[in-house]
């Protein structure tokens, strides 16, 4: 049969792909195991954040990042190794929670006809807090990060797949725009 060598590769690439699926399907996150970090990491969250609730630990890159609750609000609080608060990342249940300077930046910028997806408030100890809007439009979709005045300070494009905020350690924007090009980071 002149197709044979041809429907051999076929079966050859469909038992390949099977395999590759099921080996991704076998490794799962394991929800079920609870990540302990060290004692003074956990000390740092509660000299923070004495009456958060409902800890759940995970592992961000370096950082230790709880999830918690606090007075209502389902919280992420990011630390160093030393034990250092870097950021609190709050999730807000929709854009009308921002200040209404975030909210009027946000309709008067370019991407005020763009869905949005999520809406978050990420406060420092050393930084200005931010307001992050994230939005998609068909298959792109970006983090806009705001100052609390309602300037747009940069856009992130988040379209691969990786739509964590990410601390700002120590390095303005301005120095990342002069200094170090990045394909992901546009500032404004």
């Amino acid at each position: 049969d002149l197709h044979e060598p041809y429907r051999r590769q076929r079966q050859m690439c469909i038992r390949d792909r099977m395999l590759t699926a099921f080996s991704f399907s076998a490794c799962d996150d394991n929800d079920d195991e609870t990540y302990n970090p060290p004692a003074n990491i956990t000390e740092a969250l509660k000299q923070l954040y004495p009456n958060a609730q409902n800890v759940e630990w995970e592992m961000k890159g370096d950082y230790y990042v709880a999830d918690c609750w606090v007075t209502g609000d389902e919280l992420d609080v990011w630390f160093d190794a030393n034990a250092n608060w870097v950021m609190t990342e709050n999730e807000l249940d929709s854009i009308d929670q921002l200040v209404p300077a975030v909210y009027t930046g946000f309709r008067n910028s370019n991407y005020s006809s763009w869905v949005v997806t999520d809406v978050f408030v990420l406060t420092y100890p050393q930084h200005p807090t931010e307001s992050v809007i994230q939005v998609k439009q068909g298959n792109l979709r970006f983090a806009l990060y705001f100052s609390q005045e309602g300037g747009l300070l940069h856009e992130r494009d988040i379209t691969n797949g990786d739509d964590t905020n990410w601390p700002v350690m120590g390095v303005s924007y301005t120095h990342l725009r002069a200094h170090e090009p990045r394909h992901d980071l546009v500032c404004r």
